[in-house]
């Protein structure tokens, strides 16, 4: 009796069991990724590891189940298209908060009404199923006509559906190694679009936008909803995202709207509004502020955040530091491109720059001024930017160096040099061979991050684990390793040498020169400098090639370190973080996660962690302030006794500040002869660990 009992406990116990597998993996969010070539990573090199759906799974965690054209992309299967894309769409069985990532590009040919109006359905249905459904614009080998009648396309599907759209060109054009010379994704690439993805998932959302406009018109704005209306006989615009972000953000476009409109729509991707209302020209004036004052409590009914981000192209940016220097507690952040700030510069002409005779009277008439009053007015923004400057607004100018209408010698140059003196914080994006046009940037990324950062809506990527994607061939690995078969390399000896190793030295491809026991390293610049001072220890080399901080932390948590539990573990990184626009306190979060995770897992090695070495021959090189930042902020850290710090700085940096070319390669990054001085500043930093 007691064996039949014990028998159907163990059945239940096992039904049991399989129910809750089924219904954890029910609750997982579905990500299902449709799409050929860009999305399934043919061309690209070992696509069943490196293509953006299997990197996207690779950051997502246990709580997502990310499928390629209908598999699990961890089950490395054989990946391809059965059916045609809407047929895939109507097949999908979906719940509230799944996605569909979907790539039309090459399919993007709607001539046939039927299946316009099939997909069309399909994505309605499924956004009526409480899904959300992301098109994915991406860069195509096709002629200009051809890309633009697919654009305009899938912003009409957009439009229709109220499915989310996101623009991936401008960033795979402008970024370095994310296309090949045929414009297809490289595995490098799709670790762009894996982040970017990541980033739209992660971001909290509150629903769609709560704006209604009575007698608006409603039309498109490059797939996103626009409502065109009459504020006070002033022309005015609101255009909503998708999905708005948590806390209601927004944009505040003074002036040209639709020009070079990239980051607007970058912002509207990711949930906030864009508003506008049309006060020229009226150069900033008591008149323009009153209207806008109007406006914003208009705006404030609908539950936009109290704070917006300015944006003033040309003479827009009169308008907006006029605005902030009277509701500064309702400015966030700003933006100005190629900004007038000086009257007498432009539209006077007073100075180096062309001017404009006709704008310049009509100043005076906004202002009430005579020719004499004009040319004394100290009103203007380059006038107060120390006034400006104290109240530490977020601020990022963007300049054609080579303006000769609004001269940045006479705006931004003087603006910026009593603003900073002021305590403020202000960047500048040069454009050294560019005029006065075009405005923005082609990528509009390094703006993006910008604002996020200033808005606190930015996700540190450098202390978020994933898998690496580099595959070139100038990493110095032997042909067809790629950064997965250096991984791999890597946990094979740590398998192979458990509880046996004294020392690990992890990091990128600095460390990676040193070599230790790895076969697939024919360039190996650091070995012989390390062996003669710890051939003593059983150590070895866990470095790959382009790593940053969140490829590291991947690596650890994936990988055999913890099993190979070696007695010391001394960690360089975060130099390639500065590839990625990473700030300071970004890099810094990244390699305090590793710290965690390496207390938290390996509690019985001692853990070294250097930081990244120094880098920039001259002290001048603006990378050698970061490494500076880096360095302070990881001085406080450590405090915390349960790791050592240990900064190199004075064993490379010259009384000078300079760095020798006896020790670094003419980059200021990779080591040469310096790989000595490394291991004999470690090495007595060992000993000590070890209690020698």
């Amino acid at each position: 009796m007691i064996k039949n009992l014990l028998s159907t406990c163990i059945k239940w116990i096992f039904i049991m069991l399989s129910s809750m597998t089924m219904l954890y993996a029910q609750s997982k969010v579905k990500i299902y990724c449709i799409g050929r070539e860009f999305t399934m990573g043919s061309a690209m090199f070992m696509p069943e590891k490196n293509n953006f759906p299997t990197q996207l799974a690779t950051m997502m965690g246990q709580d997502y189940q990310v499928m390629l054209n209908g598999k699990d992309v961890t089950m490395n299967e054989p990946i391809f298209i059965e059916n045609h894309i809407e047929e895939s769409i109507n097949n999908l069985v979906v719940k509230k908060g799944d996605l569909l990532i979907l790539d039309l590009n090459q399919d993007a040919d709607f001539s046939k009404k039927d299946d316009d109006d099939k997909l069309l359905k399909g994505i309605t249905s499924l956004i009526n199923k409480g899904a959300r459904v992301v098109l994915l614009y991406t860069p195509s080998n096709s002629n200009e006509k051809q890309q633009l009648t697919a654009r305009i396309q899938l912003q009409t599907l957009a439009f229709k559906s109220n499915c989310e759209i996101v623009d991936l060109s401008p960033a795979l054009y402008g970024g370095d190694a994310y296309l090949d010379k045929e414009k297809r994704l490289t595995s490098i690439g799709a670790s762009f679009v894996a982040k970017r993805l990541y980033e739209l998932i992660k971001t909290p959302v509150t629903g769609a936008s709560r704006i209604k406009i009575k007698n608006g018109k409603r039309e498109s704005f490059y797939g996103f909803s626009t409502e065109t209306f009459d504020f006070e006989g002033k022309e005015a615009r609101v255009v909503k995202p998708k999905l708005v972000a948590k806390g209601s953000p927004w944009i505040w476009r003074a002036r040209f709207w639709g020009h070079e409109p990239q980051l607007d729509i970058a912002m509207l991707e990711r949930g906030y509004h864009i508003v506008y209302c049309d006060v020229s020209e009226l150069f900033g004036n008591e008149e323009s502020l009153q209207i806008w004052n109007n406006f914003y409590k208009f705006l404030q009914q609908f539950g936009l955040n109290k704070k917006a981000v300015m944006e003033g192209m040309s003479r827009g940016g009169i308008y907006i530091y006029n605005w902030a220097l009277r509701y500064p507690d309702r400015v966030s952040a700003i933006y100005a491109d190629a900004p007038v700030l000086n009257f007498k510069s432009w539209p006077g002409g007073k100075g180096t720059g062309k001017g404009s005779p006709e704008n310049w009277e009509i100043f005076k008439q906004d202002y009430k001024l005579t020719e004499q009053q004009a040319l004394d007015f100290k009103d203007a923004p380059v006038d107060r930017a120390s006034e400006i400057g104290a109240l530490k607004i977020p601020t990022i100018h963007v300049i054609g160096d080579v303006d000769d209408i609004v001269p940045p010698d006479e705006n931004t140059l003087p603006f910026a040099k009593a603003y900073i003196a002021a305590g403020g914080k202000l960047e500048i994006i040069h454009k050294p061979t560019v005029g006065h046009h075009p405005h923005s940037l082609a990528d509009p990324t390094p703006l993006v991050d910008f604002l996020l950062r200033a808005d606190r809506r930015k996700l540190n990527f450098a202390a978020i684990a994933a898998a690496g994607s580099e595959y070139r061939s100038g990493a110095g690995w032997s042909p067809n390793m790629g950064w997965w078969g250096e991984n791999d390399d890597i946990n094979r000896i740590l398998d192979s040498k458990k509880q046996h190793l004294d020392i690990l030295f992890v990091g990128n491809s600095i460390t990676q020169g040193i070599g230790g026991t790895r076969s697939h390293l024919p360039y190996k610049p650091g070995y012989t400098a390390f062996e003669s001072v710890f051939s003593s220890y059983k150590w070895d080399c866990a470095g790959i090639a382009g790593d940053r901080t969140q490829h590291v932390l991947w690596r650890l948590i994936n990988g055999k370190y913890k099993e190979a539990a070696p007695k010391v573990v001394v960690v360089t990184i975060g130099v390639n973080n500065f590839l990625d626009g990473d700030t300071a306190e970004e890099i810094v979060a990244g390699i305090l996660e590793i710290k965690k995770w390496i207390r938290t897992n390996m509690k019985n090695s001692k853990l070294i962690l250097t930081g990244p070495l120094p880098v920039g021959v001259e002290s001048t090189d603006p990378r050698r302030r970061k490494y500076e930042d880096i360095h302070r902020l990881l001085a406080i850290q450590a405090k915390d006794q349960s790791w050592i710090y240990a900064p190199l700085s004075d064993t490379f940096i010259k009384a000078d500040g300079n760095l020798s070319l006896d020790d670094y390669s003419t980059d200021g990054i990779h080591l040469s002869g310096g790989y000595t001085k490394w291991a004999q500043s470690l090495s007595k930093i060992i000993q000590k660990a070890l209690g020698e």
